[in-house]
């Protein structure tokens, strides 16, 4: 009996420890001027992207947001890949996802970052919602316009507080507000005329802005519209950053305001982060 109520103690000071780590998390998104780092495709630089190791490790590293990419099956099914085929992923299969069905795809084994075979299998959108439900922040980057296969699974996790929708698309995302009044969008913008207009359209607190938009002014009218705005560092400040780890390179990006920041380097991004946001 002793060793039974020790178990659930153990249990439940984990699921407090994680939950507490979700709090945190919370206050940084939350907070207009804290950092927060998104691992894309989670940690693909270690394991599989889009896997659920990747997704592991992300949490382990202390990434604020994972990244994944859904696509749907032939029968309605929703899984994590980035790519419209299973070409480059995968060892043995090929094909577009659309064509095939949910049981064929759940024996598919996903690459390893060396180009061998894993022991990770393709991931249904509900295994990786339920390996982050506690403790990470999720981005759902949409593949697919077959939204009403991905929303019921959020809604039925009772997710809608962890995860965010984003799509370059903006009628995709008016589907998704169609079918979940109360789903956090993060619409891409190009312009701060593209800012006013995604405002107007969704009441976002979260923007999706490029580099070539990074400035002053677009950060100043994302405050005023209660925007927090995510940039990427994947491509060449991530080069740059992998060959120089310099944090200057790091604030040159942030400097202007965008404290939301998506990487391939997240163990250089979330000490960075430390630093800056004190904690």
């Amino acid at each position: 009996m002793n060793y039974r109520i020790s178990l659930i103690a153990f249990f439940l000071l984990i699921s407090a420890g994680a939950h507490a780590q979700l709090s945190q998390i919370k206050v940084r998104m939350e907070h207009p001027d804290s950092l927060v780092i998104a691992s894309h495709r989670a940690a693909h630089e270690v394991y599989p992207e889009n896997s659920l190791k990747s997704i592991e490790e992300a949490i382990r590293l202390g990434a604020d947001i994972i990244e994944i990419d859904v696509r749907v099956s032939a029968d309605g099914v929703p899984f994590l890949l980035h790519d419209g085929t299973f070409n480059r992923t995968a060892v043995s299969a090929r094909g577009p996802i659309e064509t095939m069905k949910a049981e064929d795809i759940k024996r598919i084994r996903l690459k390893n970052t060396d180009g061998s075979e894993s022991d990770q299998l393709v991931p249904t959108l509900r295994e990786a919602l339920q390996l982050a439900k506690g403790k990470i922040y999720v981005d759902l980057d949409l593949k697919t316009e077959k939204v009403e296969y991905l929303v019921p699974i959020v809604k039925e996790l009772g997710m809608e507080d962890q995860v965010f929708f984003f799509d370059s698309d903006w009628e995709v995302l008016d589907k998704v507000r169609r079918l979940l009044p109360e789903a956090k969008l993060m619409p891409r913008a190009y312009s701060v005329g593209d800012l006013y207009k995604a405002e107007k359209r969704f009441d976002p607190t979260l923007i999706h802005i490029d580099a070539g938009f990074n400035t002053p002014k677009t950060i100043k009218v994302c405050k005023k519209l209660g925007m927090k705005a995510w940039i990427n560092s994947l491509g060449d400040s991530d080069r740059q950053l992998s060959a120089n780890p310099d944090p200057q390179i790091a604030q040159t990006l942030t400097a202007p305001g965008a404290k939301m920041v998506q990487t391939d380097l997240v163990p250089f991004w979330v000490e960075y982060r430390s630093t800056v946001n004190g904690k």
